[in-house]
């Protein structure tokens, strides 16, 4: 994958994003899941900077943080081990869910409010559908700490419509900076 220097600027502007998201999550009280901003940031990624550099920012982001960098949002922050964390497939999902925003709202000619939601509410279920599965299988096979998966869903509830909360924000958001970021490069093309 060839990379301009715009390109690794982009990507790295959003992968700190990503670590002012988790660093403000550090502040919400602790629980099993914390509040996170990221789910957010990583669909605004796809959307803004396209789905393949949307993608690449959050793996950048996991990869600075597996490596020791105290950048994710709950206790070690940061290590090899966190992969070990029941909330690290939601790590992985984002950075398959900036990549669907991104695909889904890149591919249309002029995408709309419906093409905006649809991408952001699409994200968030796959979001899940990795992340769940992930917070299953290390509750029951690492920690030793038995749930069943509808235990999982229910633990997650709370945080499932708050996301639905932040979907619908990161279509906002989304669609309005999308707008004003292609209004710009269509500008700088024809001066």
């Amino acid at each position: 994958m060839k990379l301009s220097v715009r390109d690794m600027v982009l990507v790295a502007f959003f992968a700190a994003l990503m670590a002012v998201g988790a660093y403000i999550s550090k502040i919400w009280p602790p629980d099993i899941v914390p509040f996170s901003l990221l789910p957010l940031l990583s669909m605004l990624a796809g959307v803004i900077i396209g789905p393949r550099l949307g993608a690449l920012s959050i793996v950048v982001y996991i990869l600075v943080g597996l490596i020791g960098v105290p950048v994710f949002a709950s206790p070690p922050y940061g290590g090899f081990t966190y992969i070990l964390k029941p909330t690290f497939g939601f790590l992985i999902s984002f950075a398959v869910g900036a990549y669907i925003a991104g695909l889904l709202v890149h591919k249309k000619e002029k995408p709309g409010w419906g093409t905006f939601l649809s991408a952001m509410l699409t994200s968030t279920i796959v979001m899940y559908v990795i992340g769940l599965p992930w917070m299953y299988l290390v509750f029951n096979f690492y920690l030793g700490k038995p749930f069943t998966f509808m235990q999982i869903i229910t633990m997650m509830s709370l945080y499932m419509g708050l996301d639905l909360i932040k979907a619908l924000l990161a279509a906002i958001v989304g669609k309005t900076l999308f707008e004003r970021v292609t209004k710009q490069v269509t500008s700088l093309q024809y001066n």
